[in-house]
């Protein structure tokens, strides 16, 4: 087991009354998983997602990831544990524009000791996975949409992550290149055992889960 969820709620005050984003959700998530996340706009998703990351503090319940709690741990501890374990992948893509597509997939090791020729051999390798070994030196304006979530991928591949958040990563793409990029996430869910959770509004893409979760109103009412 890699992520245990146990009976979180998170709540928000909008407007002068108090929101119940997430109610009470309980879940476990082995390794190797590939979750989908689904429901309507509101019902809580993506604040699960980022619950998950440590990137918002849930109001009430625990998670833990390994066997240690993330609810209650420090920014540094989150901090750490983000570039360690976590990769993500994104709707918006959120390449830099000024970097070629090499140096995009390299930025998350900016800060790591490693030798400037390790980072280069990582990246190439993940960039020959994406099948974008051709366009190792365009710039973000340069790719098509598809290929730029390719680097994307790759990018949240790069420090090694045993989990990939994604928000909607084919929320930005027509159903031919969305069909691309579920394959090559399952193809690296299958060939990495890389665990992955992602939040989709396509009952297509929903279905390449391995276990779907399904949202309303911040319960779980399947899963």
């Amino acid at each position: 087991m890699i992520i245990k969820v146990k009976n979180i709620s998170k709540s928000y005050q909008k407007t002068g009354r108090g929101v119940l984003a997430l109610d009470d959700i309980s879940f476990e998530i082995n390794e190797g998983d590939f979750v989908t996340i689904t429901g309507q706009s509101g019902s809580g998703k993506t604040t699960l997602l980022l619950s998950l990351a440590g990137l918002i503090k849930i109001t009430g319940g625990q998670i833990h990831f390994n066997n240690f709690r993330i609810d209650n741990a420090n920014d540094k501890y989150l901090s750490d544990f983000r570039k360690k374990y976590v990769g993500f992948v994104m709707q918006s893509f959120a390449l830099i524009p000024y970097l070629t597509a090499l140096e995009n997939i390299m930025l998350p090791l900016a800060i790591s000791k490693i030798s400037k020729k390790e980072k280069i051999k990582k990246a190439n390798t993940l960039i020959e996975l994406v099948g974008l070994e051709d366009r190792i030196y365009h710039f973000p304006r340069e790719l098509s949409a598809g290929q730029q979530q390719r680097i994307a991928i790759a990018r949240a591949l790069i420090n090694e992550p045993s989990l990939i958040l994604a928000d909607e990563p084919t929320g930005n793409l027509d159903p031919s290149l969305s069909t691309d990029i579920m394959n090559l996430l399952k193809k690296i869910n299958n060939e990495k055992h890389v665990t992955i959770l992602m939040v989709t509004h396509s009952p297509v893409a929903a279905e390449y889960g391995s276990k779907k979760i399904h949202l309303h109103d911040g319960k779980i009412i399947s899963y």
